[in-house]
């Protein structure tokens, strides 16, 4: 995931709370990974999760990983 330049710590927080995620790697190029809650989601989860997120304002790009 990769936060739009005019997120705040905040509104980044926020958003990790309300997904209940966690930042387990940062800062490669700008991009974050994130674990989401602590089961395995299936193909259908994580697509679906991933459009939400990437529709949110403070987030510029969402995209899965293996």
């Amino acid at each position: 995931m990769r936060f739009a330049p005019e997120a705040r710590i905040a509104d980044i927080t926020a958003l990790l709370e309300t997904y209940q995620a966690s930042i387990v790697d940062g800062a490669k190029g700008g991009m974050f990974r994130l674990q989401f809650g602590n089961k395995a989601m299936s193909k259908d989860e994580a697509a679906s999760l991933v459009s939400r997120l990437a529709s949110e304002k403070i987030v510029s790009l969402a995209v899965a990983t293996p």
